[in-house]
């Protein structure tokens, strides 16, 4: 395993953003995975537009999740083994509603109108689209990455604050279900070494050298 001096430390997201590529096709195969699961969970259609991929820095992240505030749940989920950190994916209230009232046929106008039974199946949901993530960073790198059981936000900004890198990796994707389309944001934090072997791991795959510093 290569070992990365602090000048590469702190180069490796600039060196990510300038192939960004590396994490969108990453972004694109997981939640292709996912959509067909989501797709097969309802029982109906889904499609999908591609994700868009941006990094977020730590000073940007608390305005970021601001956003979501009162319309959204947070999930978290912890990486271990090869790869550490966490993922927190964010489900808008229309996305949670769409799947409750699926299932439950009973419909949510509100966060807090969603009771313990019906956030059984966004925990479903998020299990599906977070493992089909997490298993395209293990196809495309050889890594093996274990996931936690999901533990939700009660006050989603505090929470995903907590133990943040300097730089985090955003995904959005937008379920297009019943001519409507849905968000859901996915907030990739590996720890800094392992997001350094993740991008070893990437530029192998696809042939990109990566400079000594990584400038």
């Amino acid at each position: 395993m290569h070992e990365y001096s602090m000048s590469e430390k702190n180069n490796i997201m600039a060196f990510l953003e300038r192939n960004p590529d590396l994490f969108k096709e990453m972004g694109n195969i997981g939640m292709g995975h996912a959509c067909t699961a989501v797709s097969q969970l309802l029982g109906i259609k889904v499609n999908r537009s591609i994700p868009a991929v941006w990094t977020l820095t730590k000073e940007e992240a608390a305005g970021y999740f601001e956003l979501f505030e009162g319309g959204s749940i947070g999930v978290r989920l912890t990486l271990h083994e090869d790869v550490d950190g966490s993922i927190i994916h964010i489900v808008s209230l229309p996305f949670a509603a769409t799947l409750i009232e699926k299932f439950f046929f009973k419909e949510v106008a509100s966060i807090e109108e969603i009771d313990e039974v019906a956030m059984s199946v966004v925990q479903e949901m998020t299990n599906i689209t977070t493992g089909s993530f997490v298993n395209s960073i293990s196809s495309m790198t050889g890594l093996f990455i274990d996931i936690s059981t999901p533990h939700f936000c009660s006050d989603l900004k505090k929470e995903a604050l907590i133990d943040v890198p300097e730089k985090m990796i955003v995904v959005e994707n937008r379920f297009l279900i019943n001519m409507g389309s849905i968000s859901s944001e996915l907030i990739f934090m590996p720890k800094r070494e392992s997001l350094g072997l993740i991008a070893e791991k990437l530029c192998q795959r696809y042939g990109i050298e990566i400079p000594d510093d990584i400038v």
